[in-house]
């Protein structure tokens, strides 16, 4: 019998979501499942954080409270939904302060606010370490619904923002460099709601989902769902600045923190290429063309003149 070390998260998954089946429009497998529900989808998904893995020791209890809600409505985002509120389940240690708890609440209800939906309740548990488990809920018109499957050969790849932030910003931590604007990044990640609801509006997208376990890895959940492959032009993947910056100070290859590196919570997408016009003058700036749909046996990166395999590197649970 295969242990999870053996097999990953992500096959295991696979794995769970054969067994199921369900009546609802989206079941297991994407980023979030849509149920039909008066004229649109009711759009649900669940996501789990605890201190061991998701929460840095630098972390304040405000930003803990705020990533549990922002990796769920980033999921929201995703789908192209709008979402319509937020509910967090807490497992906590018994010596914790209640002030603590409270600023980790606001923290949750603070990224709410911002994104436009509600902290609608919740639960309380004691458990022996610091657990968030949060359910968003979101809604999208039938015609606009997103969802990983549907890219096909010769479509345009795309992302918003940039990559490579949140694990620049977890460079600056452990070598004790200063980069506000990196650890911003990683603590407080921001879901790209605005950018997937326009996504939507456009009728042109054909796939999406978020980069939460990294770009590479993203791409490779991408082309599994749709049957397909995709090459990247490395030169088109969009670095900020400070990536460069804190990359060089560890003798890191910039590129390979952008592909490789999660926690960046950016939405990746194909659109046909007569759609490509139209998702740009939606979203300007926040989207870029880094790459397109092709046939073949692998993802292919692109840099200069060679050509060479784009492996599904970034973080995975069970994987060590």
């Amino acid at each position: 019998m295969a242990r999870l070390s053996d097999v990953g998260e992500k096959s295991m998954v696979r794995s769970i979501a054969s067994m199921l089946s369900t009546s609802a429009r989206l079941g297991p497998g994407d980023d979030a499942a849509a149920i039909e529900f008066g004229g649109r989808y009711l759009v649900v998904s669940t996501d789990m954080l605890w201190e061991a893995t998701h929460f840095h020791p630098r972390m304040s209890w405000k930003q803990k409270g705020w990533m549990a809600a922002a990796v769920n409505l980033s999921d929201i985002a995703a789908m192209g939904a709008q979402p319509i509120g937020f509910l967090m389940a807490m497992g906590l240690p018994a010596h914790l302060d209640e002030s603590d708890v409270r600023e980790m609440v606001q923290g949750a209800a603070d990224c709410c606010d911002q994104f436009g939906t509600d902290y609608l309740g919740g639960d309380t548990k004691e458990c022996s370490e610091l657990v968030l488990t949060g359910t968003s809920l979101g809604s999208a018109p039938k015609s606009g619904l997103l969802t990983r499957k549907g890219a096909r050969p010769g479509d345009l790849l795309m992302m918003t923002g940039t990559a490579g932030l949140a694990s620049a910003g977890l460079i600056a931590l452990e070598n004790e460099v200063g980069s506000e604007k990196a650890i911003k990044a990683l603590f407080e990640p921001q879901p790209r709601i605005k950018e997937g609801t326009l996504l939507s509006s456009t009728g042109r997208v054909t796939s999406c989902m978020d980069t939460s376990d990294g770009l590479s890895m993203s791409l490779h959940e991408l082309g599994m769902a749709g049957g397909v492959f995709f090459e990247v032009d490395s030169s088109a993947v969009p670095i900020d600045p400070e990536v460069v910056r804190l990359a060089k100070l560890v003798d890191k290859d910039p590129l390979e923190l952008a592909l490789c590196g999660g926690g960046d919570y950016q939405l990746l997408f194909t659109v046909g290429p007569e759609g490509s016009d139209g998702v740009l003058d939606a979203l300007g700036d926040e989207a870029k063309v880094i790459g397109r749909c092709i046939e073949g046996k692998r993802n292919v990166l692109k840099r200069g003149r060679s050509r060479k395999e784009l492996e599904p590197k970034g973080y995975e649970h069970f994987r060590r």
